[in-house]
Formats: C-alpha cells, structure tokens, sequence
C-alpha cells in the first residue's frame, strides 16, 4: 500500500475518489481507526453542533489527519453501543449539496486558529441511496490548532482507541514544541545533504560548480520513526524525466530510496535524481552552472533549467503521492568568485563558495503550475548573492514565471 494509506481512507487522490469507493467502504466492513470516521448525519445547526464539528476537525488535523464521512451509519452491539463499523449508507437531506459544502468550507476556515492548511469538502450522489459528504483533513505541519468559535477555545487531537480526545495543558505544550522544531530539523536535513555533496560523499560525485535542489515533505520531517522500504515505478515518471534528462537514465535502488543519474558525455556533465523512501527528492547538477564557461554562468538557461526541474519535480511528487505542504530549497556549491551572464555584461562575482537560498514552501501540490510566489523568489535570491535586487530576465513575465 502507499505511504498515504496510513492517513487516508483510500489509497487515491482526494479528487479521484468516486462514490464507488464510498459504497466499497460499507460492503467491506472498512471499520473506523485513527484516521477515518462515520457520521450518520451532519450537524452544524446550532452553536454547539457547530462547536462540535469543529472538534472533529481540528483533531485530524492535529494528529496523522484523515476522512470522515457524513451519511453511513454504525453497527451496534448487543449493548446498542456503535462498534466503529459501517453498517448502511443513510443519506443526508440536502437542498443544496454545493451550498452545504461551501458552508463547511467557511466554518473550517473561520472556526480554526490557525487556519489548517489541507481540508477539502466533497459530496457524492450514490445511486440507488442518495448524499454522503466527505472531509478529508490533511496532517497538518502548523499544528497544534485550537476550535476557536463561540467563546470556545479547544485543542483536539486523536487516538486508535477512543477517535478524538481534548489535549490537556502537557500535551498542548508538547504539540507546540514539536512545530517549533521543526524549522530545526529541516535545516538538519539540509545540511546533512549538502555537507555530503561538498564532501564527494552523496550519492553521485558533484565536481566543480553545481548545486543542489531539494524538495523536502513536511510530513517526512515530523515523522519520528524511519521511513519503511518501498517499492518505486520509474515507468511512470516519464512526464517528469523528460524535463530533467538528455539522455537515457541509468536507474537503481540505494540506501536511500531510488536513484537516476544522467551524464552529458563532459568531464562536468553529470546530474541525479535521488528519491527517498519517504517521497522528499534532491536533484544535484555539476553541468549546468560550467555549461557556458570562464567562470560564467549562462544565467538565462540556468532559470529555463531551473523552472524545468521544479515543474517535472512537482510533477514526481505528484505521482509519488506525497503528502503536502514541500519546503522547497536551492544550495549553489562551489560558486566562489562565479558571475552570472548579463549580456553583454556580467554580474557581481559570488562571495562565498556556498550560497543557500530561502526555503519556500508548497502548501497544495494539486494547486497547479507555475507557483510564482515559490520559484521566483529563490531566483531573486540567487541574483542577489550576485549583487542585484532580482533576475532581470523575469522582470517582464514574473507572472508566467
């Protein structure tokens, strides 16, 4: 099964899901975990159905997230008590379906401190029965977050046994701990990869100038336990290969998860894809900031080659189903006293042999291409290290960019 099983009610894009699926939940006896519960009808009335619903959110939302659905019914025990499996589809009494959803929306977002990043609303007609509506609630990086409605304030989160329990003073604090950490450990991460690329030790040998491209799953980073072994389907990553290769890849499995490497045929030419078991990828490129020569970086084909990578990278974690939000984070390495082309002149000279730009961070891979407020600014930074406010090449089409 894929890594978002362990978090999700089916193993599919949100999107993807059909009311098939729904039904497949009943006749398979799919019982309620950590991670997916059933409502038999959905409350959001008044104050305290409001209140409530809100729990339920928040608390997915500050544990490993995961689905509810509203329109099935439990089974009970010989003592009348729900056993946490479906027994029947009862479909809700809907006027509107897309006004209810959007309803659901809006209380999400304004009942909720701070704003959870991930949560979406959909509602199913399922023949022969009628509405069911699903939420699915993604683990949020920002966490703890507090109902915050009606006077009430709230922390929530959720266990195998009981499903959603209130966190106590202890527990609020150790959920804020672990977000303050984790800027930590994603620096950590960080210079781990790039003290093993400057050290010839990753997992292809960088010579002379290069740099590092790293996109980096949040959920990968709160994850305290290692990353289980999986199986990888380079056959389909044909759309992304085709933005990043020259020529055919030579493919294998390593420590750390799955890698391709391409060469150019240079001394200089060659560039890698490694992925990790959890689903972060790290491209490294030793040819394309030598490709034009003397110390000069073809400045232009270094931003085409840029939004390439990150398009067929997105493209990756995409078919890789990744959880988001990615942090995002460019490592120029070896640069020192490189300029960037400015036909017919040429930039300041780089001042430092290593140059880390900003970490930007993707909060909704399904939100498109391109993302011109998480490119862009790692490009600025690049030609600010090189003494300029900003790429003057994407002056004019910052918003194609």
């Amino acid at each position: 099964m894929a890594d978002e099983e362990l978090f999700k009610m089916l193993p599919i894009r949100f999107d993807d899901i059909t009311a098939d699926d729904i039904v497949r939940l009943v006749t398979d006896k799919t019982s309620e975990r950590k991670t997916i519960e059933y409502k038999q009808a959905l409350n959001i009335g008044n104050t305290d159905d409001k209140a409530e619903f809100l729990a339920d959110i928040s608390s997915f939302a500050n544990a490993s997230g995961g689905d509810i659905v509203f329109g099935i019914s439990e089974e009970r025990d010989a003592s009348r008590k729900p056993t946490g499996i479906p027994g029947s589809i009862v479909p809700l009494v809907l006027d509107n379906p897309a006004t209810v959803c959007g309803s659901i929306e809006n209380l999400i977002r304004d009942g909720i401190q701070p704003r959870i990043p991930v949560a979406y609303v959909k509602h199913f007609d399922i023949p022969g029965e009628g509405s069911v509506i699903v939420v699915r609630v993604g683990k949020s990086w920002i966490a703890p977050h507090m109902v915050s409605y009606a006077n009430r304030t709230r922390f929530f989160s959720r266990n195998s046994s009981t499903g959603k329990v209130q966190l106590d003073v202890q527990q609020i604090g150790a959920a804020f701990a672990l977000q303050r950490g984790l800027g930590e450990r994603l620096r950590s991460w960080k210079t781990d990869r790039i003290s093993k690329a400057v050290a010839g030790e990753g997992p292809v040998l960088l010579t002379g100038a290069s740099f590092l491209f790293h996109f980096i799953s949040v959920a990968a980073l709160t994850d305290d336990g290692p990353a289980l072994p999986r199986l990888f389907e380079p056959g389909r990553w044909r759309d992304a290969h085709s933005h990043i290769s020259f020529n055919a890849a030579q493919n294998r499995y390593n420590a750390d998860g799955f890698l391709s490497v391409w060469t150019t045929g240079l001394s200089q030419g060659q560039f890698y894809v490694q992925v990790f078991r959890d689903g972060s990828l790290e491209y490294g490129d030793s040819y394309a900031l030598s490709s034009k020569g003397g110390g000069v970086i073809a400045s232009v084909s270094f931003e085409d080659k840029l939004k390439s990578i990150f398009k067929a990278a997105l493209s990756l974690l995409s078919q890789l189903e990744v959880a988001d939000p990615i942090f995002v984070s460019l490592t120029l390495i070896g640069v020192k006293g490189m300029t960037l082309s400015m036909s017919p002149d040429v930039s300041e000279p780089f001042d430092r042999d290593v140059i880390v730009c900003p970490d930007i961070q993707i909060q909704n891979l399904d939100e498109g291409f391109p993302y011109p407020s998480t490119l862009l600014p790692i490009v600025d930074s690049v030609w600010q290290a090189a003494g300029h406010g900003r790429s003057p090449f994407t002056a004019l089409t910052r918003k194609t960019f």
